[in-house]
C-alpha cells in the first residue's frame, strides 16, 4: 500500500515538473520572439534613419541603434538616435523619427555644421574678452553648440547660411557652454561674451555653466530680445543653493 502511495507521488512529482518545464519554455519562446520582433523594429528604424538622410542631403550617413523614447499608455512615442557622416564620424548629431513611420524625421545636421562655425566665432570672441579682463581672468573652456527647432529645423539646407540665421528670433538656438573659475569677474566676464553675441545678432541664446555648488548641478538661463536678463539674473543662477 505505502508503495502505491509513494509512486503516486512521484507520479505527481513528474507531471509537475512537466507542467514546470513547459511553461518554463513557453515562456522562454515568448521572451525571445519579442526580443527578434524589437530587434526587427530598431533595424528597420535604423534604416528609415539611414534612408531619411540620404534621401535629404545626397550623402552617406551611419545611424547608430536608435531607442524608443517618449512613449507609454496610448502614446507611440518617436525614435531618437545620432548619426554622422561616413566621411566624418566626429561630426556627430541628432536625429527623431515617427515611431509609425521611421522615415518621417527631423534631424540636427545643419545646426551641428552651424555649431562648429559658430565655436570658432565663439573662439575670437573669448581672446577679446580674455585682452579685456582684469587679473588675467580666462575661462576654462568655452563652446557653442547651435539647435534648431518648428519650422526652421526642416527648412534649411546645406546651402543655408549660419550667417543669414543666428539673428532669427524663432527656431534658432545658440548654447553658451562654458566653465569659468566661480570668483567675482565671472558674471560679467560671461555677460561681456553675450554682448559680444548680441552685436552679432545673436539674442537667443541658452548659458549653460558650472554653479558654485555641485549639488545644484549646472546653472541654465535662456535669453533673448523678450528677456535679455541681467547679472544679477546670471549670478543668482551660479550662486543658488540646493534645497
Amino acid at each position: 500500500m505505502a508503495k502505491k502511495v509513494s509512486k503516486a507521488n512521484e507520479n505527481k512529482i513528474y507531471k509537475l515538473l512537466i507542467i514546470l518545464c513547459s511553461l518554463v519554455a513557453l515562456i522562454v519562446a515568448i521572451v525571445i520572439v519579442l526580443h527578434i520582433k524589437n530587434e526587427n523594429k530598431i533595424s528597420n528604424a535604423q534604416s528609415g534613419m539611414s534612408e531619411y538622410l540620404k534621401n535629404k542631403y545626397k550623402e552617406d550617413f551611419k545611424v547608430e541603434r536608435p531607442e524608443h523614447k517618449h512613449g507609454g499608455f496610448g502614446v507611440n512615442g518617436i525614435w531618437m538616435s545620432q548619426a554622422y557622416l561616413v566621411s566624418n564620424p566626429k561630426l556627430k548629431f541628432d536625429i527623431d523619427c515617427s515611431y509609425l513611420n521611421p522615415s518621417d524625421c527631423s534631424d540636427q545636421y545643419i545646426a551641428a555644421i552651424w555649431s562648429v562655425q559658430a565655436s570658432k566665432e565663439l573662439e575670437a570672441i573669448v581672446k577679446e574678452v580674455n585682452v579685456s579682463s582684469s587679473n588675467g581672468y580666462k575661462a576654462d573652456s568655452a563652446q557653442a553648440e547651435i539647435i534648431l527647432s518648428g519650422n526652421l529645423v526642416n527648412s534649411v539646407n546645406k546651402q543655408s547660411k549660419y550667417e543669414d540665421n543666428k539673428t532669427k528670433d524663432e527656431g534658432f538656438l545658440y548654447r553658451l557652454i562654458i566653465d569659468a573659475p566661480n570668483d567675482s569677474q565671472k558674471v560679467s566676464y560671461i555677460f561681456k561674451i553675450v554682448e559680444r553675441l548680441r552685436q552679432e545678432g545673436v539674442y537667443s541664446v541658452k548659458i549653460n555653466t558650472n554653479s558654485k555648488s555641485r549639488s545644484t548641478g549646472r546653472c541654465v538661463i535662456f535669453l533673448d530680445k523678450k528677456d535679455l536678463g541681467s547679472e544679477k539674473d546670471l549670478n543668482d543662477c551660479i550662486n543658488k543653493i540646493g534645497e
